[in-house]
């Protein structure tokens, strides 16, 4: 059996590495203030470990086998159990929980009673155990079916192995009825094998399990889970089952905690697609090198030329109080240093559209200001700052980039 659930282990790893997927370029080199938008693409990937994390409360019974178990009905070898749960979900197929279990449960007595005991052969008795048990969870249906955002249900595998403590055995009916003392001290014809002592024994589980997702953060599972132990599980070791345990019907309820970023839990991504990106860097670099190409061809001129003036207004918003030039507002920056560049002879004229000069004005105007020197190379002799529009004087062409409230 160990043989077979050993087996049984490695193809579920098989299966999962075959369908994990890896995070390509996870890790862009994004400027934070690139001055055309990135377009974000969704897409599934293994999670990060803070992410996809779970809490889990069940509830059920416990039906138990082994030793003479066949001589009691299914229903009275039934007790109550109860599990706590603390998993995470790895890939779209695979994950690992952490399980605390309690389990009620019920054994039967062997027929080696003699004499005025006889009538305890094939009595019940009763016995807790808890355990503590590493899960690993496979999603068949992810696996099958192919990953599917918000999917409603999920039918799953489960192996597993853990620790399991027994203690508190009681006496059955007719034997309580008697007053026989099944303690350390007491040695009947059976050699005190229904003793009060403690095992602690491992615990090799398997089951499925069933998961419907019925709100963003909350799955309901039902699940049915064998637990094989040793032959000494329930204190009679003697007879010639080679495994006692017990098959968990649980019923229960788990809390998935937000990824990280407040995201809501799950396997899909924001990736940035670096095609727009690349050609808005490219177009700035161009930008770049006419702008200092135009600059030695005047510096080279010796003749005044004269031109027809011609004035070229951009239009800068800010929400409300705020200094920060945002991505989508950089285009219009860019749009000026474009228009410059046609016409280096040109002076810029950062205004404002209230005509208040103020100090929220003044960093506003420190904002575009240092984009324009930096990022486009713009001389800081042919920028202006001029709060009232109308207080523009200026001969020959001009770039007015206004600050709108």
């Amino acid at each position: 059996m160990v043989r077979k659930l050993g087996t049984l282990f490695v193809l579920l790893l098989t299966a999962v590495v075959s369908f994990a997927q890896s995070v390509a370029d996870s890790t862009l080199a994004i400027l934070e203030d690139m001055a055309v938008p990135l377009v974000e693409k969704r897409h599934v990937a293994n999670t990060d470990f803070k992410d996809n994390w779970y809490l889990g409360l069940y509830g059920g019974v416990v039906s138990n086998f082994g030793s003479d178990a066949s001589h009691a009905g299914f229903f009275q070898v039934m007790g109550p159990a109860a599990a706590l749960t603390f998993g995470k979900e790895i890939t779209p197929v695979s994950g690992v929980r952490l399980q605390l279990n309690y389990t009620r449960n019920t054994g039967v007595t062997d027929n080696q009673f003699v004499g005025d005991f006889k009538d305890m052969i094939h009595d019940r008795f009763k016995w807790n155990s808890y355990a503590l048990n590493i899960d690993y969870l496979l999603n068949f249906t992810n696996l099958i079916c192919g990953f599917r955002e918000n999917r409603k249900f999920h039918f799953q595998g489960i192996v597993g192995i853990g620790g399991s403590v027994s203690r508190n055995y009681t006496s059955g009916k007719y034997a309580s009825a008697q007053g026989i003392d099944n303690g350390h001290g007491a040695q009947l014809s059976n050699q005190d094998k229904y003793q009060n002592r403690q095992h602690s024994l491992i615990n090799i589980r398997a089951g499925v399990a069933g998961t419907f997702m019925v709100a963003r953060n909350w799955n309901l599972h039902i699940e049915a889970v064998e637990n094989f132990l040793d032959n000494s599980y329930d204190s009679n070791p003697t007879t010639k089952n080679t495994w006692d345990g017990h098959l968990d019907f649980v019923v229960g309820v788990s809390y998935r905690f937000n990824n990280k970023g407040g995201q809501a839990p799950g396997f899909y991504y924001p990736r940035h697609d670096m095609t727009v990106y690349k050609q808005k860097l490219a177009e700035i670099d161009d930008l770049r090198d006419k702008t200092k190409k135009r600059q030695q061809e005047l510096e080279e001129q010796t003749d005044t030329i004269d031109v027809e003036a011609h004035v070229i207004y951009t239009l800068i918003a800010f929400d409300e109080g705020e200094t920060t030039v945002d991505r989508l507002q950089q285009t219009n920056i860019y749009t000026t240093a474009l228009a410059w560049s046609r016409a280096p002879q040109s002076l810029i004229y950062i205004t404002n559209s209230s005509g208040v000069d103020d100090k929220l004005f003044q960093k506003r105007v420190k904002a575009i200001g240092d984009i324009l020197l930096e990022r486009y190379e713009i001389p800081s002799s042919r920028i202006r700052v001029c709060a009232n529009e109308s207080n523009i004087r200026p001969t020959g062409d001009y770039i007015v980039c206004i600050i709108n409230d």
